[in-house]
């Protein structure tokens, strides 16, 4: 009797049946123009969301996400674990002290920008030491390059995207080497600057390979999860699903407001 009552317990006790908890893991995220969107009222949306949203599925956890939060609170929560999970991250030695980065596709050459009616002919890097050129303070340029700008007297630190494009309108500099997506989406959304420079015909492409990462903090109290998370990473590169969801060139995606030469 004692058995069937025991047999009876295991059968049918809701909580021996269930099917297991997934782990939560937090995505911290801003506003970040052609890969995730975040409008007010709206949940985040676009290519980094649904390969974010693939890696969970793959790696097994449910993914949280922050609301609207500047990328320099997001790199703070990601130091003390609030938050587990960062995108889109280039890699630096300040940054992997803090996380675990995670590459998963190649990132996109920066871009140089001369005025509209700049005639000039730059195609060798070796060529920018000729130029004024502008880089944007704390952006995390290829190290060869910034070895190259850092030795030229005539190399500006900015503080803003926007800020050398106004800079380059004045004359101030000659040229403008910027991340690609981000300065495109600043000229879209400027109408002073639509039409008034053009991109270089330098190659920003080096012979060592650099990606981005995806970023999981060494403070996580979900780091249990990192082999399933590199596996599912792994997977989706081989399977093409990272080659689909962030394939795409930026300067065919719409109007690019440039002067073409």
């Amino acid at each position: 009797m004692r058995c069937g009552l025991l047999l009876s317990l295991l059968l049918f006790s809701p909580q021996l049946w269930a099917e297991p908890v997934q782990a939560e893991l937090t995505w911290c995220l801003d506003h970040f123009p052609r890969f995730h969107a975040y409008e007010n009222g709206k949940a985040p949306y676009g290519p980094s969301v649904d390969l974010m949203q693939e890696l969970a599925k793959h790696a097994g956890f449910t993914l949280k996400y922050t609301t609207r939060t500047p990328s320099a609170r997001c790199f703070r929560q990601i130091e003390t674990g609030e938050v587990d999970l960062m995108s889109n991250l280039n890699y630096t030695e300040e940054r992997a002290s803090t996380m675990w980065l995670l590459p998963y596709n190649e990132r996109i050459p920066e871009s140089l920008y001369l005025l509209g009616s700049d005639s000039r002919s730059i195609r060798e890097l070796t060529q920018l030491t000729t130029l004024r050129i502008a880089t944007v303070r704390n952006y995390t340029y290829h190290p060869s390059l910034m070895k190259m700008m850092s030795a030229s007297a005539r190399h500006v630190q900015i503080d803003s995207i926007a800020t050398g494009f106004e800079m380059l309108l004045r004359g101030r500099v000659d040229g403008l080497v910027v991340p690609t997506q981000s300065s495109l989406d600043v000229i879209a959304h400027n109408a002073g600057l639509h039409y008034k420079f053009r991109r270089a015909a330098v190659d920003f492409s080096v012979e060592e390979k650099r990606f981005i990462n995806i970023g999981l903090s060494r403070h996580s109290p979900h780091l249990q999860l990192k082999p399933q998370i590199e596996a599912a990473i792994q997977s989706m590169i081989a399977d093409g699903t990272v080659k689909r969801l962030y394939g795409f060139d930026p300067l065919k995606q719409g109007p690019t407001y440039l002067v073409e030469h």
